[in-house]
């Protein structure tokens, strides 16, 4: 049993081979290899989120120092079972830094490994939390 379709016209064949082939060029590799992230914001936080999936806790070293956030991910190289004929969700390691602004209480900023992605909750302090809405009815 096969797992990938197979093309049964020339055309599409020809394509496949096309971009099958790596030309010998040596890239290295992790040249095309970081992780996308998100930037979400609440009244209370911003949330920034990095896709990483494979990896363990231990994995990342997040820390902040003058204001900037670094986020570094090194490669614990496990073992496999398998031989990969693709491998595309692989970070060998990272680093992004990000300047934080100065509305982020950051004695309180937290961060979690779930499900392939890593969050960072930045909390804002409380003078830049937009306060809560009061409806008044008119009587």
């Amino acid at each position: 049993m096969n797992l990938i379709k197979k093309q049964s016209s020339f055309l599409p064949f020809i394509f496949d081979e096309f971009f099958k082939n790596n030309w010998n060029i040596n890239t290295p590799l992790n040249s095309f290899h970081e992780p996308s992230y998100n930037v979400k914001e609440n009244d209370k936080e911003f949330v920034l989120e990095i896709i990483a999936p494979g990896k363990s806790n231990d994995d990342f070293k997040v820390e902040i120092d003058n204001r900037l956030l670094s986020i570094t991910m090194t490669n614990n190289i496990q073992e496999s079972d398998y031989n990969y004929n693709l491998k595309e969700f692989e970070f060998l390691s990272f680093e992004k830094s990000f300047e934080l602004p100065q509305t982020i209480e950051i004695d309180k900023v937290k961060s979690t490994y779930n499900s392939g992605i890593l969050s960072i909750n930045l909390p804002k302090k409380k003078e830049f939390q937009n306060p809560i809405k009061k409806i008044i009815n008119v009587k």
